[in-house]
């Protein structure tokens, strides 16, 4: 029956063709929030058939159905089987379950850089599917749908070369500017603290010194050259830049472009780890930093800084040592004393610290302010009024009465578990509940669940109730909680919940805020 087949090979290049054209928005939106990396969209959606299984069987049914429309009809002699050759895209085209297209908190924002990264999946799709079909006939078109997301991490790389040559007119541009204006660059990096310490920074040198801090999470070379290019001016006299990385060499590649005159390390953790696969390698990359700088400042209360501090200073550099636990330093924040020692041979003189504020990041702004020089005084009053980074413990009340505190803001073991005490301390005060909505924290390589234990199991031992939202970190938080915690679908979902268990008098810590790309 040549029309038959006819129809049927037409049939199934149409559906495939279309479900490609919808897919590809689910995959370029996963793209476009993992930066472009590749492997990573392949790795987000084997977590997707990981939490929601039945989704990875209805995929496996699809490639069984494809089977069928193709030897069926040499196995039963039945030409209506190869039907399912149309069918079956269409069965690929819901998975992963629950994976939307659009996303809200991860919506697809059409950049031309978007555009590039859909176009290359599309063109990888149809030349494969095209060489499958000959192969395979119609059943064909289904290859390069069932395996769509490691195509996806094929164009991106394939695309890396392009984009790569199209943004270094930008960082050549920006490069030239900083050399023009040639204002002091202050580079800070960190596995935590990062933006919270720029924002500091700024706020504390800026009654001495005209500063530009780059903006949000603008920390890597293209979000620093744009930095550059639109707000550095004539007569700025310090830059601050947030320095980030996903891999070894990153934070050098930026320092060799814009080299620092202060380089500073927040903290050593293990955000990261998915991807860097230790801690020690995390320390290498983020150590990267302090190798063009004069003058470092580093917190010695961690014993990886501790001993880079004494390598710079054997290297020749300028070292400006910190401390937010007591030890001897330059500069010494005191959080239960309420002190601040600004300088090696001066005298403790008080300190309002900032509610929820991290002591670490505040003596490492301090540090950086010292090296820049700016008087004592000057830096003890602005240390009052420091800047709270967007959903990184903000601190709001409700109409209702209920205190507020949002932070969503990737979150870490370090951070997480701050939050969790300031947040039962503040409850206790207010003689209210205490209230945790979480779905966890992520990117954590092989501590990852245990970090999510250790989490639900301080909110529990703090008196808190525990609300679980999502799926990625489920398991682990409800290990963790024993039995005491409550399961959401949604946030909204969890969100009322809290809202009715807080009543007038609690407190509500909502940490972190997985994007809809997490399931």
């Amino acid at each position: 029956m040549p029309e038959f087949d006819t129809l049927i090979l037409w049939g199934a290049l149409g559906v495939g063709f279309a479900v490609a054209l919808l897919q590809n928005l689910k995959w370029v939106r996963v793209a476009q929030r993992v930066h472009y990396l590749p492997r990573e969209v392949a790795r987000l959606e084997r977590l997707w058939f990981d939490r929601r299984p039945l989704g990875a069987l209805w995929w496996a049914g699809a490639a069984a159905l494809a089977l069928i429309s193709v030897q069926g009809p040499a196995w039963w002699g039945l030409e209506w089987l190869a039907v399912g050759a149309v069918l079956a895209p269409l069965m690929i085209l819901p998975t992963p379950w629950k994976l939307s297209f659009t996303g809200t908190t991860s919506a697809l924002a059409w950049t031309p850089r978007a555009y590039r990264a859909y176009g290359g999946m599309l063109v990888l799709q149809v030349a494969i599917g095209a060489l499958a079909v000959f192969v395979l006939g119609p059943a064909g078109v289904l290859i390069p749908l069932l395996f769509s997301a490691n195509l996806v991490d094929l164009s991106l790389g394939g695309l890396w070369y392009l984009e790569r040559s199209l943004t270094m007119k930008f960082v050549k541009d920006a490069q030239a500017k900083l050399e023009k204006v040639k204002p002091t660059v202050v580079a800070i990096t960190g596995s935590y603290g990062k933006t919270s310490t720029k924002g500091y920074v700024a706020q504390i040198v800026s009654g001495s010194h005209q500063a530009v801090a780059s903006p949000a999470s603008f920390n890597n070379l293209m979000g620093l050259s744009r930095t550059i290019n639109e707000h550095l001016v004539p007569g700025t006299g310090v830059f601050v830049a947030e320095m980030g990385m996903n891999a070894e060499g990153r934070i050098r590649e930026l320092t060799q472009w814009f080299p620092p005159d202060i380089a500073a390390i927040t903290v050593i953790g293990e955000a990261h780890m998915e991807r860097l696969g230790s801690k020690e390698a995390i320390f290498r990359a983020k150590s990267e930093i302090t190798e063009k700088a004069a003058t470092v400042v580093l917190p010695i209360d961690q014993p990886e800084l501790r001993g880079l501090a004494d390598k710079c200073e054997r290297a020749g550099k300028r070292v400006i040592r910190v401390s937010a636990q007591g030890k001897k330093a330059d500069v010494v924040v005191d959080v239960d004393l309420g002190t601040l020692r600004y300088g090696p041979k001066t005298n403790p003189v008080p300190l309002d610290i900032p509610a929820f504020g991290h002591a670490v990041n505040i003596a490492v702004a301090l540090g950086i302010a010292w090296a820049l020089e700016v008087p004592a005084s000057e830096a003890q009053a602005r240390v009052a009024s420091l800047p709270v980074a967007a959903h990184r413990a903000e601190v709001a009340e409700s109409d209702a009465g209920v205190v507020i505190i949002d932070d969503t803001y990737n979150s870490n073991p370090t951070g997480a578990q701050h939050a969790v005490a300031s947040a039962a301390a503040a409850a206790k005060k207010r003689k209210g509940p205490f209230v945790t909505v979480t779905p966890g924290m992520v990117e954590l390589g092989p501590v990852q669940a245990k970090r999510n234990r250790e989490l639900a199991e301080a909110v529990v031992s703090a008196g808190g109730t525990l609300m679980i939202v999502g799926r990625t970190n489920r398991k682990a938080l409800q290990q963790g909680a024993k039995g005491k915690a409550e399961v959401f679908a949604t946030r909204q979902d969890a969100v009322e919940a809290a809202l009715r268990v807080a009543g007038d008098r609690g407190v509500i810590l909502y940490e972190n805020d997985l994007p809809d790309h997490y399931p």
